[in-house]
């Protein structure tokens, strides 16, 4: 597998904003989204070849170290990579708890009790939007997240209507009762939008609030320098 970094670190988005993990972050993407942030990892060759075994091995190292659990599997686009299924089955096999972050293109096809999707929707001004597919968002479950990165009012406005979209298919194929929609974040593409302009639209929106939408921000972006790599 094409690996470019594996590091320790807070993560910093979503459902473990904070916590302690090891990230493997894989080369190599079928999108080129305009405000990609690790662009190294996506063309070039600033990458190493690993086997799955080495991956394992450096990840154990961590938890050996430090005694971490979480790993964040994310890229480029992870999913997409020969072996990843063994990777993940293996992980998932000695205990530690992955967050797999993906880029919306691919079905979550892997289920494990010890793993979690992080799905991006990629709007209007990632200029990908036009390879968004809803069914894929329908293979999310409850313990998954749905993240939108938003970089103008009309990525606002395409939000919300996906949030619509999928609450509608996930209430359908439940037979009217608990929807079971993903955990909805909404991050800002670093130095747009107002933080208080999202927040007020969020609060605004009667889908967004009645889905749970969460605000949040990239938290390593804080913590260090914006382009810092390895946290």
């Amino acid at each position: 597998m094409k690996v470019c970094e594996i590091f320790k670190s807070i993560e910093g988005e979503g459902l473990r904003t904070g916590e302690a993990a090891v990230f493997v972050r894989l080369h190599g993407c079928n999108l080129r989204c305009s405000y990609c942030d690790s662009m190294y990892a996506v063309e070039g060759n600033d990458y190493k070849q690993m086997s799955v075994d080495d991956i394992v091995d450096a990840i154990v190292a961590y938890r050996a170290e430090s005694g971490v659990q979480c790993v964040t599997l994310t890229g480029g686009e992870p999913l997409l990579h020969a072996g990843v299924d063994e990777l993940l089955q293996i992980l998932c096999d000695k205990g530690f708890k992955v967050n797999i972050e993906t880029n919306g293109t691919v079905p979550c096809k892997w289920q494990n009790s010890h793993l979690f999707y992080t799905m991006d929707w990629k709007c209007k001004s990632s200029g990908m939007s036009d390879k968004m597919r809803i069914e894929n968002l329908a293979t999310l479950s409850h313990n998954d997240v749905l993240k939108f990165v938003v970089g103008s009012t009309e990525d606002l406005t395409e939000a919300e209507e996906v949030v619509a979209q999928l609450a509608i298919i996930k209430k359908t194929h439940t037979q009217g009762t608990e929807s079971r929609m993903p955990h909805i974040y909404v991050s800002p593409v670093f130095g747009t939008l107002e933080y208080t302009s999202i927040v007020e639209w969020m609060l605004s929106s009667r889908t967004m609030t009645e889905n749970k939408a969460r605000f949040q921000v990239q938290l390593h972006k804080v913590v260090w320098d914006p382009d810092k790599r390895g946290v």
